[in-house]
């Protein structure tokens, strides 16, 4: 049996409350800062206000101060609203991950995992 929790992968990641209706215009000005995984929107629900979203930043921004992101980025987003930065968790479980990437994590090492379909032949020599 195969046990699907060893595929979880949890992400601390930062996000900022915004008010919903900025989210297309904070969408242009963090581009290239905001979480960029297949399948997984950066901008969320904020489970405590239906007014505000969450916007998911990248692996990339490590610190709280927003440090990591432009000065000239950050003064242009504060101009709009107030932004408030919350800590975010993510947790990327089995259903996240294609076939390649469980075949490599369940495989013995030094064993390749098909890249593509392969098919074996048995030719007959006799008709």
């Amino acid at each position: 049996m195969l046990d699907e929790s060893k595929f979880d992968l949890h992400l601390k990641l930062w996000a900022l409350r915004i008010p919903r209706e900025l989210c297309k215009v904070a969408t242009r000005l963090l581009n290239g800062y905001l979480l960029d995984k297949a399948r997984i929107k950066p901008i969320t629900e904020d489970p405590t206000c239906e007014k505000n979203r969450f916007m998911i930043l990248s692996e990339s921004v490590q610190n709280s101060d927003l440090s990591d992101i432009p000065d000239q980025k950050l003064d242009e987003l504060r101009g709009l609203c107030k932004i408030e930065v919350v800590p975010y968790s993510l947790t990327l479980g089995y259903t996240y991950w294609g076939a390649d990437h469980v075949l490599k994590q369940i495989l013995p090492p030094g064993v390749e995992a098909p890249s593509s379909f392969e098919t074996i032949v048995k030719y007959s020599t006799t008709l």
